[in-house]
């Protein structure tokens, strides 16, 4: 799932996973990128989700219709992912090392997924695998947690409680993070340290076009998975981009 985070820790969490997004709203998401992308000309149904951990990400899609392939470092997961959707075609591979899985309307990956690969060369991997992937005119969303994010959520603690399961959460960063800063959080609970980078909008742009993705729309993800027109990494904790293949790119 993630460069940073050693895919064994997934599969220790993988059965408590759900859980522990129990709060997260996927059918509001998806009604809210599948919204935007319409706006953007997506004119097919096949997906590919990177990063899909269980499958909650992509369930939405398939029960609209969609065609989905979906792919993970996790295997346990994966098996998670793969026992909610038979329907769908899992992977096992890492988001920095995408190999060419299919020519898609639609490329996917959520949950700040993306925040775990800590340096440029590994996002730009990543851009880089999404254009390979994508069919020309194919759409890529993609969402990166805001500064804000890492100044509260990561510079805080909490405790939370679902289906009788206790998390523990512990930040490990600052209030006063700065721009392209690292931060860590803790699960106290399984000991899996979480480190992430934060990814500033003028890099994020820079590596898209350096991978052949032209961005056409940059969004604040508001409380509800709403989206804000007006993105302000001092109010929203993420940024949703939306990005096509450049004119010319490769396939």
């Amino acid at each position: 799932m993630t460069a940073d985070l050693n895919p064994s820790a997934y599969d220790a969490f993988a059965q408590f996973y759900d859980a522990f997004t129990a709060a997260s709203d996927y059918e509001r998401w998806t009604e809210q990128v599948l919204a935007l992308a319409a706006r953007h000309g997506l004119a097919g149904r096949t997906l590919l989700d990177l990063a899909c951990g269980t499958g909650n990400s992509f369930m939405p899609f398939l029960s609209r219709g969609f065609e989905v392939t979906a792919c993970d470092a996790s295997p346990a997961m994966l098996a998670e992912a793969a026992s909610k959707a038979p329907g769908a075609e899992v992977v096992l591979c890492d988001i920095s090392e995408l190999p060419v899985l299919g020519s898609f309307d639609l490329v996917t990956c959520f949950d700040d997924s993306l925040n775990y690969l800590l340096d440029d060369e590994e996002l730009g991997a990543a851009f880089e695998g999404m254009a390979r992937n994508l069919r020309a005119g194919g759409l890529a969303a993609f969402d990166l947690n805001s500064l804000l994010a890492y100044r509260t959520t990561f510079a805080a603690d909490r405790v939370s409680e679902s289906d009788g399961t206790v998390f523990a959460w512990r930040g490990l960063g600052s209030a006063a993070a700065e721009p392209g800063s690292a931060a860590e959080a803790r699960i106290e609970i399984f000991a899996t340290t979480h480190r992430q980078r934060h990814f500033p909008r003028e890099r994020v742009l820079a590596l898209l076009a350096g991978a052949g993705l032209e961005c056409v729309a940059v969004h604040g993800v508001l409380a509800d998975a709403s989206l804000d027109e007006r993105p302000d990494e001092s109010r929203h904790l993420k940024v949703l981009y939306t990005a096509t293949r450049a004119e010319g790119g490769d396939a």
